[in-house]
C-alpha cells in the first residue's frame, strides 16, 4: 500500500504537466506561422494524439480486466457475469467521458485484449499503429492458437504499421481464411448476423439511405453501383457521391424495368404518380409520389414517355368512381425499332446499353401531345434524359440518326 500511494502524486503530477502543456499548445497563436512550422505541428500533434488515445485504451484495458476479475471472484459466477461486468464499465465510460457506445467498447476490448499481445502493446503504445488496426488485430489473434497466432502476430505487427484500416481489414480477413478456414467462416457468419439497412423521409423530402452488408452482398451491391456509375468526361460536373446516388436509381429503375419482383394483386411493383388532367395539359402544377408525397410536375414529366398509363375517372369531390386498364405509351414495335437504330443512350460518348435507357420525348414533348414516332422519340439513360427535359442538352440528326451533346455556350450566356 505504501508503494502504491507514494506512486499515484508522481502520476498526478504527470497529467497536471499535461495539461499545462495543452493549454500551451492551445494557445498558440497559429495565424503567424509558416506553412513548414503549421505542417511539422500537425505531424506532431498527430503522434501525441495517437499516443495518447493508445494511453487511454491501455487504462481502459486495464479497468476491464479488474471488473472482470472481480465477477469471477464472486460465488457462483460464470462466464456472463464477466461479460456483464465489462458492459456495465463501457455504460460507465460512455456517461463519464462522453464517448459512443462504439468506442467505449472498442476501448475495453482492445485495452483488455494487448495485454495477451505485449509486443502488440509495446508498438500500439508508440502511436505507430491506429486504434482502428489495433482492433482488427487483436480480434484476428483472438480466434487462433499457438505457432498460428505466432506467425500472424509477425505479419500483422508488420502490416499494422504501414496499411490504412480497409486495407489491413483486409489483409487480416486473407490471412485468417489461410490459417483457420473454419475461423473464418464463423467471422464471416457473425458479420453477415450485424447487416442492417434503414431507410428515412427526412421532412425536406429526401430519402437518406444506411447501410452495413458484408461478404457477397456487398459485392453485389458495389458491382451494381459500379456498373451504372459513369463519368461522363470533363462536361460531367456531378460529384462522386452524385454519381453513386445516379447509379444507384438506375440500377434499382433496371430491377423494377425486369419485371422480376414479386408482384401484389397481379400488379409488378412500379413507381406510381398520380396526375391531374389538367396539369398535363398545362405543363405545370403538382404530381403526388406512391411514397414521396408532391412534387412538382416537371419532375415527373419524363416518365411519362414510357409508363403505363391508367385512366381514373373521378366525381366533383375527387373520390374514384371508374378505373381504365393501363396502356402503355411506347408502343412495342416502336421500342424494338428504336433499339435497333440507337442501340443504347444518343447522348456523345454515353455507353449505358438499350435495357437500361428510357424512351424520350424529343421535338414535341408528351404534354403537348406530342405523338410518339422514329422522328420524335429516342433512347436516353436516365441521367441524359434528365438533362435534356432540363433544356441541358441539344438535339443533333445526322443520317437519320439523333445524338445529343452538351449545348454550345453563346455570348449571352457568359
Amino acid at each position: 500500500m505504501t508503494a502504491v500511494a507514494a506512486f499515484v502524486p508522481s502520476i498526478q503530477g504527470t497529467l497536471d504537466r499535461l495539461a499545462a502543456v495543452v493549454s500551451e499548445v492551445s494557445d498558440i497563436e497559429i495565424g503567424v506561422l509558416d506553412e513548414p512550422t503549421l505542417r511539422l505541428g500537425l505531424a506532431q500533434i498527430e503522434t501525441a494524439s495517437r499516443r495518447l488515445e493508445a494511453r487511454q485504451t491501455r487504462m481502459a484495458g486495464e479497468l476491464a480486466k479488474r471488473r472482470r476479475a472481480a465477477a469471477r471472484e464472486k460465488p457462483g459466477s460464470g462466464p456472463s457475469d464477466a461479460e456483464r461486468a465489462e458492459r456495465q464499465l463501457r455504460q460507465e465510460l460512455a456517461d463519464e467521458l462522453d464517448w459512443t457506445p462504439s468506442r467505449s467498447k472498442a476501448a475495453t476490448e482492445v485495452g483488455r485484449r494487448l495485454t495477451e499481445t505485449p509486443e502488440l502493446g509495446e508498438v500500439f503504445d508508440t502511436g505507430h499503429i491506429p486504434p482502428r488496426n489495433a482492433k482488427l488485430m487483436t480480434e484476428t489473434l483472438s480466434v487462433l492458437l499457438g505457432d498460428q497466432r505466432d506467425r500472424a502476430e509477425a505479419i500483422l505487427l508488420e502490416a499494422a504499421q504501414r496499411e490504412d484500416p480497409v486495407r489491413f481489414g483486409r489483409t487480416c480477413r486473407r490471412l485468417l481464411a489461410e490459417l483457420d478456414h473454419d475461423a473464418a467462416v464463423t467471422a464471416e457468419k457473425r458479420r453477415h448476423a450485424r447487416r442492417k439497412a434503414s431507410v428515412v423521409r427526412t421532412d425536406d423530402g429526401m430519402l437518406r439511405l444506411s447501410t452495413e452488408l458484408t461478404g457477397l452482398d456487398a459485392e453485389v451491391v458495389e458491382t451494381a453501383i459500379h456498373a451504372f456509375r459513369v463519368y461522363d468526361g470533363p462536361d460531367d460536373t456531378r460529384s462522386p457521391g452524385q454519381r453513386t446516388a445516379d447509379a444507384l436509381v438506375a440500377a434499382l429503375r433496371v430491377a423494377l424495368d425486369a419485371g422480376e419482383a414479386p408482384s401484389e394483386h397481379g400488379v409488378r411493383p412500379h413507381v406510381m404518380v398520380t396526375i391531374d388532367y389538367q396539369t398535363i395539359l398545362e405543363g405545370a402544377g403538382v404530381a403526388e409520389l406512391g411514397w414521396a408525397g408532391p412534387t412538382p410536375y416537371a419532375e415527373v414529366r419524363r416518365l411519362l414517355a414510357d409508363a403505363g398509363v391508367s385512366r381514373i375517372l373521378t366525381d366533383p369531390r375527387g373520390l374514384p368512381l371508374e378505373a381504365g386498364e393501363a396502356v402503355r405509351s411506347v408502343p412495342a414495335g416502336l421500342y424494338k425499332l428504336l433499339v435497333l437504330r440507337d442501340g443504347g443512350c444518343i447522348y456523345e460518348g454515353c455507353d449505358t446499353p438499350a435495357g437500361w435507357c428510357q424512351v424520350m420525348h424529343l421535338d414535341v414533348p408528351f404534354r403537348k401531345l406530342g405523338r410518339l414516332g422514329p422522328g420524335t422519340s429516342a433512347l436516353g439513360c436516365l441521367r441524359h434524359h434528365r438533362a435534356f427535359d432540363a433544356g441541358h442538352l441539344e438535339l443533333l440528326w445526322e443520317d437519320g440518326r439523333p445524338s445529343l451533346r452538351q449545348r454550345r455556350r453563346t455570348p449571352a450566356d457568359r
